[in-house]
């Protein structure tokens, strides 16, 4: 069994650790080896599960993993250039001492993986003995190919690729009761944007961005049998290939079809798609049907079109902490509802990269360990997509912010956003599947030069450590004279992962 990596946190994990004086160092003398008169005992488990296997991302991590014994024990590495890989500890005291006053603990092995570099893939052994007990863990980092069998980039190489990104947004995503949704240009206007224009997407290429997430809502633009309307679709395809031609690559996403609902409107269908497990079946017909008809429109594009199933998908009660009993599992059954579907077109679409969200787009370590990354039918072709708009007393994102005394960038802020970024750069690491931060920014009446260092620090953080791809929400090139709109915030932005 293969495990993800998860924190182990507490006291025993920090003396296990780092105070091996408390009775569980290893023995020099022969004589102090402890073996039982009876039967001897071993485990290697990590999350209470039996432990084979470990899979180490290109730039390697640590795991931690438990050893229960009730004798001396033991560990060694063998394999070819085995120095990759480095143990905590190698030897210790029984961890079960069945004494009455005194609670058996386990000891806690961290197990580190160095960046793998340009190294091919590399394997070794890790053997646990304790007496005539032995267990055995694989250990593997892999080299990825740059491509799969047909030529198509892996998920990797396109996050590399895409380094920093903007989004078109207010634009295709935006939604009302107030117009005539048939009345394209309306529509796409109707928040405050100008269309969607070829120059647009060339400047923001020219500027140095290399990805642009294009949001569309769907259900403003379908027919009663939930169909989408012909000059809809060729309004979106439209877009995408502004996107193409700029030499972008293109998210194409599902946005407001997720997300909260006021209610107030029986004709607002805004977060019809829901994390809603009571009535899973139901709306999983028609979240098939709408990605039947995106696959198989844009089946022909190559692979710098990426397709994002869902957007910020909240459950029946708009829950945006945590969400009601089976919000989670509803997450999980959609994204990979999503990855057949797609997959099941063929063509271009048999390899095209995929992107599947958390529940409502959360970088907590919650959202993280409650999501199950897809099965696919063909392996490196998934992306794992967040939104980040922390520190909130800098981007805003609770309405703290007095205009009066807007704040400057600060080590603490610094502090708070390398800590979530530190949970995605563990996440990608240990689950082998890159990251795109989807929607991130701060507020836009902050000083240009504090929202600089803002930038920069958030797009040069992750680099070396994770294959992340960080996309602006707004607010980075405008859409009428082309030009940046926060000149100093934009070069940092982008410089920070160069």
């Amino acid at each position: 069994m293969k495990f993800n990596f998860k924190s182990i946190s507490g006291l025993m994990l920090v003396i296990s650790l780092l105070l091996p004086s408390l009775g569980l160092v290893s023995c020099s003398d022969d004589d102090d080896k402890f073996v039982p008169d009876g039967p001897v005992t071993l485990s290697v488990t990590r999350d209470g599960e039996d432990l084979t296997d470990l899979d180490f991302g290109t730039y390697g991590g640590s795991m931690i993993v438990a050893l229960e014994t009730n004798a001396y024990w033991n560990i060694s590495v063998s394999g070819e250039g085995a120095d990759w890989l480095v143990l905590s500890n190698r030897s210790g005291d029984p961890t079960i001492k069945n004494l009455p006053d005194r609670e058996d603990e386990p000891r806690y092995i961290k197990i580190s993986a160095a960046a793998i570099g340009k190294n091919p893939t590399r394997s070794c052994t890790v053997t646990f003995r304790a007496a005539n007990e032995v267990k055995t863990v694989t250990v593997t980092q892999k080299q990825l190919a740059p491509a799969d069998e047909a030529g198509w980039e892996s998920a990797y190489i396109a996050c590399q690729n895409m380094t920093v990104g903007c989004n078109l947004f207010n634009t295709l995503d935006a939604v009302g009761t107030w117009f005539d949704p048939d009345d394209i240009v309306t529509c796409e206007t109707c928040w405050g944007q100008p269309l969607a224009t070829q120059e647009w997407f060339n400047a923001v290429y020219a500027n140095g961005f290399r990805v642009v997430r294009v949001p569309v809502t769907w259900w403003l633009h379908m027919d009663e049998n939930w169909k989408v309307k012909e000059p809809w679709m060729a309004r979106v395809e439209e877009v995408v290939n502004y996107a193409l031609n700029a030499g972008l690559y293109c998210i194409l996403n599902v946005h407001h079809d997720t997300g909260a609902n006021d209610g107030k409107d029986s004709k607002n269908k805004s977060g019809w798609l829901r994390a809603d497990l009571d009535n899973i079946d139901e709306i999983s017909v028609k979240f098939e049907s709408l990605w039947l008809q995106i696959a198989n429109r844009f089946n022909k594009y190559g692979e710098k079109l990426l397709f994002e199933g869902y957007n910020e998908m909240l459950d029946a009660q708009d829950s945006w902490l945590e969400p009601v009993a089976g919000g989670y599992e509803a997450i999980n059954i959609y994204a990979q509802k999503f990855v057949n579907t797609v997959r099941s077109t063929g063509g271009n679409n048999a390899h095209r990269n995929l992107i599947v969200n958390t529940y409502g787009a959360g970088g907590s370590r919650t959202r993280l360990d409650n999501f199950v990354i897809p099965e696919d039918e063909i392996g490196g072709h998934l992306l794992l997509e967040v939104h980040n708009y922390s520190p909130s007393k800098f981007t805003n994102l609770n309405g703290e912010i007095d205009d009066d005394h807007l704040p400057v960038w600060t080590a603490e802020f610094e502090s708070q956003l390398a800590e979530e970024l530190d949970l995605l750069i563990e996440y990608s690491n240990s689950n082998n599947i890159p990251i795109v931060v989807g929607e991130c920014g701060c507020y836009d009446k902050i000083a240009d030069v504090e929202k600089a260092k803002y930038g920069e620090f958030l797009t040069s953080y992750p680099k070396g450590k994770a294959d992340i791809v960080l996309i602006h929400w707004g607010g980075m090139i405008d859409r009428t004279t082309y030009e940046k709109m926060s000149p100093l915030y934009v070069d940092g932005f982008i410089r920070g992962a160069q």
